[in-house]
């Protein structure tokens, strides 16, 4: 009887031992999740980009010499000229150009001497045929600008040339276009000689238009 009782008990004692271990390895062996880490942000002054000092604008003053001895420049020329090159002048970003109208070379002089900042540029439109002493035959005469630029204050000339692209008349090598006010240049002509003057006077500035700036 004894024996069958101790038995017994350790039947029990066995049973147990084994559920309580194999409670013990179900809560040790379930999945373990680890706290989540942020990273600190940092709160500390930005140091601020340093911008480029923009470059500083070179100022001119454009002035044109009107005096036509012989008159066969239409006047037209003139304005069409100097108004083009300054604004050709100005689409370079650090340029402003000014308009000084009709300025003969004694008066650019002058204004050279007086200006402290602006060089001045003066203009000058020329007969192909008038410098080399050629009769203008049927009144297809072909001109071209000059150019020189004038430091201020001293007035010493810096800078000086002339247009390889000639003005032309309508109806060159054709049938003219005849004018009550005498011959008719082409346009077109007369703005690629300003367009070349400007690009010419920027470059002895090593400057440029940007490129796709319209004319």
């Amino acid at each position: 009887m004894k024996i069958r009782l101790l038995l017994v008990v350790a039947i029990i004692a066995a049973s147990a031992h084994v559920v309580f271990g194999q409670s013990g390895r179900r809560s040790t062996g379930g999945s373990t999740s680890t706290p989540a880490t942020t990273t600190p942000s940092v709160t500390g002054p930005k140091t601020a980009e340093k911008k480029p000092a923009p470059a500083a604008k070179l100022q001119l003053l454009v002035g044109i010499d009107r005096q036509d001895v012989f008159g066969t420049i239409p006047y037209y020329i003139y304005d069409t000229v100097l108004d083009n090159v300054v604004r050709r002048l100005g689409e370079a970003e650090i340029v402003f150009a000014n308009s000084g109208g009709k300025m003969n070379r004694g008066e650019a002089v002058h204004a050279a001497k007086e200006e402290k900042v602006r060089w001045v540029v003066n203009l000058e439109i020329r007969s192909i045929y008038g410098d080399t002493g050629k009769q203008v035959k049927n009144n297809q005469d072909e001109l071209y600008v000059s150019y020189v630029v004038m430091e201020p204050e001293t007035a010493k000339i810096k800078h000086s040339g002339q247009t390889r692209q000639h003005i032309y008349q309508n109806g060159r090598g054709g049938i003219s276009l005849p004018s009550k006010n005498g011959a008719v240049y082409s346009e077109y002509s007369i703005k690629q000689a300003a367009t070349e003057v400007a690009d010419k006077i920027l470059a002895n500035f090593d400057i440029s238009v940007r490129e796709g700036s319209p004319f």
